[in-house]
C-alpha cells in the first residue's frame, strides 16, 4: 500500500448529496491501484465539484469543443505522467475533477446501472486521468474494477 496523504477539497454546487468520504475512498483506492512510487511520502491534494448540465456543457464546449454534456471534465495539474513522476515537492497538487451528478444519475438508470457504482467508476476515471492516463483499455479496466467495488 501507498503511504501518502490526500486531501480533497469539495465544491458540491449541485447539491448532489455525494459525500466527500465516499470521494475520498474512490481516489484513495485508485491511487492505491497502480504502482504509483513517485507518489509515495508525498501529501496529495485533489479539487473536486459538482456543476449542473448547463454548465458542465458550457465547460465542455469551451474546454474540448464538444457541445454537450457530459459526465466528468479533468483539469490536470501536470501535462504527462513523466512531469508529474519529476515533481519533487512533497505537496502535489493533481488538479480537479468537475462531474455532473445529474447526468450520472440519468445515464446510470437509463443503463439500468447502480448509481453509486457509476459515481465511482466516474470518479476514478478522472483520478486516472489526472494522473496522466490517456483512454485505453488499461485506464478502462482500472476504473471498472474500482467501481466494483462499491456495490451495494
Amino acid at each position: 500500500m501507498l503511504h501518502m496523504k490526500l486531501e480533497i477539497d469539495f465544491n458540491d454546487s449541485e447539491k448532489s448529496g455525494i459525500k466527500k468520504t465516499f470521494l475520498f475512498q474512490v481516489a484513495k483506492k485508485t491511487l492505491a491501484h497502480e504502482n504509483f512510487g513517485y507518489l509515495k511520502n508525498k501529501n496529495i491534494s485533489i479539487g473536486f465539484a459538482t456543476v449542473p448540465e448547463g454548465e458542465i456543457a458550457k465547460m465542455n464546449a469551451i474546454y474540448r469543443k464538444k457541445k454537450t454534456v457530459t459526465d466528468v471534465l479533468s483539469f490536470c495539474e501536470y501535462k504527462t505522467k513523466e512531469d508529474l513522476q519529476e515533481a519533487v515537492d512533497k505537496n502535489i497538487y493533481l488538479g480537479e475533477i468537475i462531474v455532473c451528478y445529474t447526468y450520472i444519475v440519468k445515464y446510470a438508470k437509463a443503463e439500468k446501472k447502480n448509481e453509486k457504482q457509476e459515481l465511482a467508476e466516474i470518479v476514478s476515471h478522472g483520478v486516472l486521468h489526472l494522473l496522466g492516463f490517456r483512454h485505453s483499455q488499461k485506464m478502462f479496466a482500472i476504473q471498472k474494477e474500482i467501481a466494483n467495488q462499491f456495490i451495494k
